[in-house]
C-alpha cells in the first residue's frame, strides 16, 4: 500500500504544479492607438480600422499568434448617408421628454399625498386594536413603505429632469 500512496503523492504534486503554472501565466493583451477624424487619440485592446498596435516596454511578447486566432472586433462609424438630426428637432424631443417627466412627477406626487393620507388613516387604531398587534404593525409597515416609494420616485424623476439640457 505504501507503493500507491506515494504514487498519488507524486501525481497530485505535479498536477499542483502543472495548475500553478498555467495560473501563473502571464496576461497578455494586444494595445492598440487610433486617432479619430477629430484628433481624439483613444488607447484600446479592441481593434480598429487605421489603429496602430503599440509594443509596451516589459510587456510579455505575444505567444505564436495569440490574438489572432480569433475574428477581431472592428470599429464602424456611423455611414455617411446615416440620417442626423438637426438641433431644432433635438430640442423638440427634448422638450417632449421634458413634458413627460414633468407629467409623471405631477402623478407621482399626488401618489405620494394618497399614500400619506392612507398612512394617516391607517395609523389609526380599530376598534380592539394594539399598537403592538402584528396585524397593525404590517399594515402600518406596508403603508410606510408605499410612501417611501413614492418618495423615492418623485427623487429620482427631478434627478432625471435636473439631468435635462
Amino acid at each position: 500500500m505504501g507503493g500507491y500512496a506515494k504514487l498519488d503523492t507524486m501525481l497530485s504534486t505535479r498536477v499542483s504544479l502543472l495548475l500553478c503554472l498555467m495560473i501563473a501565466a502571464p496576461a497578455q493583451a494586444e494595445i492598440y492607438k487610433y486617432v479619430d477624424e477629430n484628433g481624439q487619440v483613444t488607447f484600446t485592446d479592441v481593434y480598429r480600422k487605421g489603429a496602430r498596435r503599440i509594443d509596451l516596454p516589459g510587456a510579455p511578447a505575444p505567444v505564436g499568434g495569440a490574438g489572432k486566432s480569433g475574428k477581431r472586433a472592428t470599429y464602424q462609424p456611423s455611414p455617411a448617408n446615416f440620417p442626423r438630426i438637426d438641433g431644432a428637432t433635438q430640442k423638440r424631443r427634448d422638450d417632449i421628454r421634458r413634458q413627460v417627466l414633468q407629467d409623471e412627477i405631477d402623478a407621482e406626487r399626488k401618489n405620494a399625498a394618497d399614500a400619506r393620507r392612507q398612512l394617516a388613516l391607517g395609523e389609526r387604531l380599530q376598534p380592539g386594536e394594539r399598537t403592538s398587534d402584528a396585524t397593525y404593525l404590517n399594515r402600518v409597515r406596508k403603508l410606510r413603505e408605499a410612501v417611501q416609494q413614492h418618495e423615492q420616485n418623485v427623487a429620482s424623476i427631478q434627478r432625471e429632469l435636473g439631468n435635462l439640457k
